[in-house]
């Protein structure tokens, strides 16, 4: 005999098992003591357990075992009053511990079908019986996946994960693709008896939802709440698992900078090898230029604009030097440990063999640094255009063979991104290789590289507002022609972001393009005419600069 948490009773179908999560350690002090449980989410201990309980924790230490097996030991016998009351603390004392403890269902043959696994602080299980006439459906978050072993389903939304350990298991979640009965899918199923008890543990996992029938003799589908929930509207499930793999709190994942290959040399260098054709060396400016030129830090934070036509010329070789140089070329080369040896005097070659991580004007995950810059040019004196790959330790262009084809399409996705009837002048596409990222950091590393092409970003912004061009963020891009045009691997090196660089619109050179104050459609508040006075700023040094 098996009981549901709520209390009712199922006779016959899948024996219930109950082990301990893999990772769960315990600690016993004494035959007599308290039992200490050791796990991912902290220690917990089980004072003055009774023999039941002991027994029933130490052998599930091991694997899944039946309360009734330990039950069984009873001298009262199974059914007394004495066997009822030790079942009943039993499982009082288990569902203290829910977020520990794995609960399993075996077939008749002693096959597992399935387990049901906490994976949060907060995991709470508690199966019950779903009437026949219930419809049910798979949720539209859940996915459905293979650990490489079995077949595994999760959902952002789900406080467990589901581990499908039969044929008969992947079997009944092909049944729940679409609102279907509890009493359809236990027609459908072949052990039918058992299909109760599988739904019930799909259900109280929220792998499965439940929906209120229609009204009878009535054309409408069953209304399950996630579909209603205005919360999920923005999601999608691709994002919202996202956004809780890449956090803590909803997950049993390890996360952090853990290294998880081991410390070890990163298997991607920090500099990449250079191309096979000569490079060409960008400008280098003067602090003592900059210094004298440069706007204040607020004048290109409120003059800062998104420009997305150029009609005022092409971005000369020096500019592009410049703005590579302020933005993103390695001050230094950081080892750990030291060479043994070299001393502070390394050669450039050796320095860039050795080093693990580097230090560059803008910040960076750990200075790991997994950006990479690439340029389609396209009128740019002194360039020809094409594709070139920027070396930030040699602060130099690196020409590359690009497919005419590929680079044709991404042109032509950026001008539609920004209605721009033709390409800018020219165009960074930054890529992350992710082993740089993901040697060092679990988890987190697709997180990480997009708030480091962020702040990179925010950089250019700054940056091309204080040199006077044009810049705009690129929102989308086509990470196909983007790795067909530079020659790259899309699975190792994929494209994330783009940046467009231009000359500064046409115009009075005190508005930046888009709505103008006295546009019906803006509001002013907080300050607003600060931008105009610091595109003031920016056209009176204009001048001066570009002489």
């Amino acid at each position: 005999m098996y009981s549901y948490d709520d209390g009712s009773v199922w006779l016959d179908g899948p024996v219930e098992l109950w082990s301990l999560r893999e990772d769960v350690a315990m600690t016993i002090e004494s035959d007599d003591g308290p039992l200490r449980l050791h796990s991912r989410w902290g220690n917990v201990t089980v004072r003055n357990p009774t023999a039941h309980v002991r027994e029933a924790l130490q052998r599930m230490r091991l694997g899944p075992i039946s309360l009734e097996n330990v039950l069984s030991k009873s001298p009262a016998g199974e059914g007394s009053v004495e066997d009822e009351a030790e079942h009943k603390e039993l499982r009082m004392a288990l569902d203290r511990l829910q977020p520990l403890i794995v609960r399993s269902l075996s077939l008749g043959s002693g096959q597992l079908l399935l387990s049901v696994v906490p994976i949060t602080a907060r995991s709470r299980f508690r199966p019950a019986p779903v009437p026949p006439d219930t419809f049910l459906r798979m949720s539209t978050f859940a996915q459905f996946r293979t650990s490489g072993h079995e077949y595994v389903l999760e959902s952002p939304l789900g406080q467990h994960r589901v581990q499908l350990h039969s044929g008969e298991a992947v079997r009944l979640l092909g049944l729940l693709g679409r609102p279907v009965t509890a009493a359809e899918v236990a027609r459908a199923w072949p052990d039918a008896g058992g299909a109760d008890h599988a739904i019930s543990y799909l259900v109280a996992s929220g792998m499965v939802l439940t929906a209120r029938s229609p009204a009878e003799n009535s054309d409408e589908e069953p209304v399950f709440a996630e579909d209603a929930d205005p919360a999920l509207k923005g999601w999608t499930p691709v994002d919202l698992m996202f956004h809780t793999r890449s956090t803590f709190g909803l997950h049993d994942i390890d996360l952090g900078g853990i290294y998880p290959f081991g410390r070890g040399r990163c298997p991607e260098p920090v500099v990449k090898p250079p191309a096979v054709a000569p490079a060409i060396t960008l400008h280098r400016p003067r602090w003592e230029d900059l210094c004298a030129a440069d706007p204040p830090l607020i004048a290109a934070a409120e003059g800062r604009c998104s420009a997305r036509d150029y009609p005022s010329g092409p971005v000369r070789l020096a500019e592009l030097g410049e703005l590579l140089y302020r933005t993103a070329r390695i001050r230094s080369l950081i080892t750990f440990p030291p060479p043994a040896g070299t001393g502070t005097a390394v050669g450039e070659q050796a320095a860039r063999d050795e080093a693990h991580l580097s230090d560059r004007p803008y910040p960076g995950a750990g200075g790991c640094y997994e950006l990479e810059i690439y340029a389609m040019v396209s009128d740019c004196p002194d360039l020809p255009t094409g594709a070139y790959h920027y070396n930030p330790l040699g602060h130099e262009l690196e020409p590359l063979a690009t497919d005419e084809a590929a680079a044709g399409t991404l042109l032509r996705c950026v001008g539609a991104a920004v209605g721009s009837d033709g390409p800018p002048p020219v165009l960074l596409t930054i890529a992350a290789r992710f082993q740089r990222l993901s040697w060092k950091y679990a988890g987190i590393p697709y997180s990480l590289a997009l708030m480091d092409v962020g702040v990179l970003i925010q950089s250019l912004y700054l940056t091309c507002t204080a040199m006077r061009l044009g810049a705009c963020a690129i929102g989308s891009v086509h990470a196909d022609a983007a790795a067909r045009a530079f020659g790259t691997d899309w699975l190792t090196e994929p494209s994330i972001a783009q940046f467009a660089i231009g000359t500064e619109p046409a115009g009075n050179g005190t508005e930046p393009s888009g709505p103008l104050d006295d546009d019906p459609g803006r509001r002013t508040a907080n300050d607003a005419d600060w931008r105009a006075r610091a595109r003031s700023i920016l056209v009176s040094g204009r001048d001066s600069r570009s002489s």
